[in-house]
């Protein structure tokens, strides 16, 4: 495992050695690990963006939502959050986004980085 980006929420590693071959990414949350795709991490980013907006289910009546709910072909996760973890979790997936594609990206321009 390689460490990729971490704040104060939680770590994302690089694994070499995960449940598929597609399942590269493990993000840690306290003592909860979950392996996930490239895939997997944009569509938390959505659901992480999108809980920002009102719940207008039944139960909540329009209330801010207070957890995550996301799904994996591995498995299905719900996070209980508030506003001051929701810019936490965004930051770790997009830090970790960044650092993913940031040697793709000096690759493709040729830039060397020492």
């Amino acid at each position: 495992m390689e460490l990729i980006y971490e704040n104060e929420y939680g770590r994302c590693y690089s694994v070499s050695h995960g449940p598929s071959i597609k399942h590269n990414i493990q993000m840690v949350i306290g003592t909860v690990g979950v392996f996930m795709t490239g895939k997997d991490m944009e569509a938390l980013l959505l659901v992480v963006r999108n809980s920002h907006a009102p719940c207008n289910c039944e139960n909540c009546g329009g209330k801010r939502r207070n957890k995550i709910l996301t799904t994996s072909v591995l498995i299905d996760f719900c996070l209980k959050v508030d506003e001051h973890i929701l810019p936490l979790i965004e930051d770790l997936i997009v830090g970790t986004n960044f650092m993913l594609n940031m040697g793709i990206e000096l690759d493709k321009h040729r830039i060397k980085f020492s």
